[in-house]
């Protein structure tokens, strides 16, 4: 009985061991990921704080400016299925984030909020455009939507999709109620300990489970994007960076009033199906902001602008005759 014991326990500690390293990757070079990532259309800025920011500047240059940032752990290539539909109507410079994409680690390893707002402002500086819109999606969104607050003379009009917004108290508590589809890996991260231990430990089923929770259609979530996302994490440094950002603290206290001071025409977008952000977020932000159009989109997920591409590019065109 204790050779059978023995055994077992040996087996379950081979499995366990096998699972661990099986998850352990490291850091992949810059310029391994460049190479593969950075296509044509890639361009780099360096700022004054040193900052090598990747972005794409695509489509028209005297058409309205549209400035296109991506959500949490997300990149600029998430956009791509839905540039082809508005180039010829608009220019659209897409960025990665701090922390993100090929933009990866900052010197200055600042991942908050009013350093992204400060380094789409650098941005729009070098690339001479004094006015323009923002489309966020999730993380993206509520970046947004801060800086149209911060910066109101700069926005033409908001496009949120699948934006996080303000909560209520009793919204928050429902919303973890129902978070089982939060993407496992997100759940981790509020743990201190776990996040040094994800600092190393990145298996790439923690991506594959993550665009499965994103997407309604499970067709969408091809192991081409999962690999993607994957590989962009594992950028040299850019996982310390992401783990900063999770937990570089959310605005807890805000109150959805201060919505009601954003002054551009906005239109929001989100899916039914959001298991990340659940709609109902965007229907605070409608209750809110003055001038806003709200559009539910039925079996779409967290990323309606890779989901439906064209029906949102076709939304924005409309929302742009409106102002």
């Amino acid at each position: 009985m204790r050779f059978r014991l023995k055994y077992f326990l040996l087996a379950i500690l081979t499995v366990l061991i096998l699972l661990i390293f099986s998850g352990v990757h490291f850091d992949i070079p810059r310029e391994e990921l460049e190479k593969k990532y950075a296509k044509e259309k890639s361009q780099f800025i360096t700022l004054d704080d040193g900052s090598r920011v990747h972005y794409r500047d695509e489509g028209k240059k005297n058409k309205p400016v549209i400035i296109l940032l991506h959500g949490f752990n997300g990149s600029l290539f998430n956009f791509e299925t839905m540039v082809p539909f508005l180039i010829s109507d608009f220019r659209l410079i897409s960025i990665d984030l701090p922390g993100f994409g090929l933009t990866g680690p900052v010197p200055t390893n600042d991942y908050s909020t009013e350093n992204s707002i400060k380094i789409i402002t650098e941005v729009a500086k070098l690339l001479e455009v004094k006015k323009f819109s923002l489309a966020g999606n999730s993380m993206g969104g509520g970046i947004a939507w801060r800086y149209a607050l911060k910066h109101p003379n700069k926005i033409e009009s908001l496009i949120l999709l699948a934006s996080s917004g303000i909560y209520t108290e009793e919204q928050r508590k429902q919303i973890q109620k129902n978070g089982s589809e939060t993407p496992l890996v997100w759940k981790i991260m509020r743990s201190d300990f776990a996040s040094f231990f994800l600092s190393f430990y990145t298996p790439k089923f923690f991506a594959t489970q993550g665009l499965q929770s994103s997407v309604y259609d499970q067709n969408l979530a091809t192991e081409e994007l999962s690999n993607q996302f994957h590989q962009l994490v594992l950028l040299e440094g850019s996982r310390k960076a992401i783990l900063s950002r999770f937990s570089s603290g959310f605005y807890r206290e805000e109150k959805p009033e201060i919505l009601n001071d954003i002054q551009a025409p906005t239109l929001i977008i989100h899916g039914e199906e959001d298991n990340i952000i659940p709609y109902v977020s965007s229907y605070n932000l409608a209750e809110y902001i003055p001038k806003n159009q709200l559009i539910i989109y039925p079996e779409i997920g967290h990323l309606p602008m890779y989901e439906a591409p064209d029906r949102v590019a076709n939304d924005i065109k409309d929302f742009f005759t409106t102002f």
